[in-house]
């Protein structure tokens, strides 16, 4: 008997610390924060409890000062002649679907994705409303499928000039607000600048000049707080999102060759320049972080490779990855009609996926745009 009381007893022990630590709900809290977020949303299901508080945007911005999205989880893909990304490329080693799913849902006539940024999504659609002068901006955020509708500035944009440009400005380690930034061209010519708090949940007062915007203000890199235009003059140009300023950047120099790549990563701009993507062969330069030049940071010769590809394919830089160890930093590219991975410091790669056996033949030769997917709970 005293032995069934023992094991009666030592049955009942792990139930009640359960019920005590189930009834502590700082405690609860502390152990659900270090949970990622990709399973942590499956875990709403447990209780109204649960729910209420893994919904709570504190404990997502809590959460997300402990995840920060620092390392993508894998890329949404778009080809040049698709007017939406629906591929995805895993960059870890877990089950990803084919498809993106979270567009699966959200029934918005034309909608695209314009810019990835540390973990949403500015997004944007066709519609027929005349008085939204045929866009609808988004943002989302793909890991929660939560999502969005920005309004226009005050500001009505002369329908025969071209369509606004806008950028997202989301920095989570320096704030849990985000700024969506207009460029927009006036009738009287030029363009002005207008900016919208997520704060505040309206666009500011003041209407910032423009005079002389980058030829291509549509291929922008948003990095440090700035958003970054390149260009094949000497000279570019970057908007500074906290000052409001215009700023000059300069170039790297041999820019006129070839630029394969033009991408930031954990507050480090880069830029690839090459002969030509069918050399497999280029540099990395990296922006200073006092604004005054680059250098290069990285010489890739990818011509090894070669006897591994069935065709003379262009090459399609998809993100370089710089990681917290330097020495698993890695650069995703296209090639062949395969998504590769390849490690800048021991030059090892590996086939991510074959893009041949989800999209067709031609997938070799064309030219790929990739957004980062982060997995994070920040509210939108």
């Amino acid at each position: 008997m005293m032995r069934d009381g023992k094991l009666k007893q030592s049955c009942y022990v792990p139930s009640s610390s359960a019920e005590v630590i189930g009834n502590n709900l700082d405690l609860v809290t502390e152990i659900l924060l270090r949970v990622p977020a990709k399973p942590l949303l499956k875990f709403k299901c447990v209780s109204k409890q649960w729910l209420s508080l893994i919904s709570d945007p504190k404990f997502c911005a809590s959460h997300t000062h402990h995840h920060p999205p620092t390392a993508p989880s894998a890329l949404f893909l778009l080809n040049y002649l698709a007017s939406s990304p629906q591929l995805i490329v895993p960059l870890k080693n877990e089950p990803m679907p084919i498809t993106i799913p979270f567009l699966d849902h959200l029934n918005i006539p034309g909608f695209c994705i314009d810019q990835s940024c540390n973990g949403l999504l500015l997004c944007s659609s066709t519609c027929i409303d005349s008085t939204d002068l045929g866009y609808w901006f988004f943002i989302c955020n793909p890991t929660t499928n939560h999502f969005k509708r920005i309004s226009h500035p005050v500001h009505k944009f002369d329908k025969f000039h071209h369509p606004p440009v806008l950028c997202l400005a989301f920095d989570p380690l320096k704030s849990f607000n985000y700024k969506v930034v207009c460029f927009y061209q006036v009738v009287s010519g030029g363009y002005q600048i207008d900016v919208y708090s997520s704060e505040t949940g309206s666009w500011g007062l003041n209407q910032i000049p423009f005079v002389n915007p980058p030829l291509k203000i549509h291929e922008w890199v948003f990095c440090n707080d700035a958003i970054h235009w390149c260009s094949l003059e000497e000279n570019s140009q970057y908007f500074d999102v906290s000052s409001e300023s215009v700023n000059i950047l300069p170039m790297p120099p041999r820019c006129q060759l070839d630029i394969t790549y033009f991408g930031g990563s954990r507050g480090h701009l880069h830029m690839g320049v090459g002969i030509s993507r069918l050399v497999l062969e280029f540099d990395i330069w990296e922006l200073k972080e006092d604004y005054s030049g680059w250098f290069i940071k990285y010489h890739l010769d990818l011509h090894s490779m070669r006897r591994v590809l069935a065709n003379r394919c262009p090459l399609s830089v998809l993100s370089l990855i710089r990681a917290e160890k330097e020495d698993e930093s890695t650069i995703v590219f296209v090639v062949d009609g395969r998504a590769m991975s390849y490690n800048l410091y021991d030059r090892r790669s590996k086939m991510l996926c074959d893009l041949l056996q989800k999209t067709n033949p031609y997938s070799a030769y064309l030219k790929f745009h990739a957004y980062e997917y982060f997995e994070t709970l920040i509210h939108v």
